[in-house]
């Protein structure tokens, strides 16, 4: 048992370390994203290749004029978990997502994008 376990971790510790070679390369051609907003209109364009999420994060928004805005919990108008609606649009334009450690997108205001173009 304590082999699989090892086996699994190690399988995740490469996951995490490709997915940052990949944010490294978009960053490098201009084709990376990084935070909420930015990821945000890059997914709803179908633009994502490739989204970056730590495993915990979750976000309380509103839509604006072509943003996203912070909101309250109780803000009855709000999505309430903007991350869930990023990963379903990505999955549905035929990206991928990886979900990271906690604080292993700090620069990237916790969710990061390769683009397509």
């Amino acid at each position: 048992m304590a082999f699989g376990v090892d086996l699994e971790d190690a399988c995740a510790e490469r996951a995490v370390t490709a997915a940052h070679t990949t944010l490294d390369a978009a960053r490098g051609r201009k084709a990376y994203a990084a935070g909420l907003d930015e990821v945000w209109e890059a997914a709803t364009s179908g633009r994502v290749e490739l989204l970056v999420v730590e495993e915990h994060f979750r976000a309380t928004v509103r839509a604006g004029e072509g943003h996203l805005i912070p909101a309250g919990d109780d803000d009855l108008d709000a999505v309430q978990d903007i991350v869930d609606d990023l990963v379903e649009s990505v999955l549905e334009a035929g990206g991928e997502v990886q979900f990271v450690p906690d604080e292993s997108l700090a620069d990237g205001g916790r969710v990061a994008a390769a683009l397509r173009y």
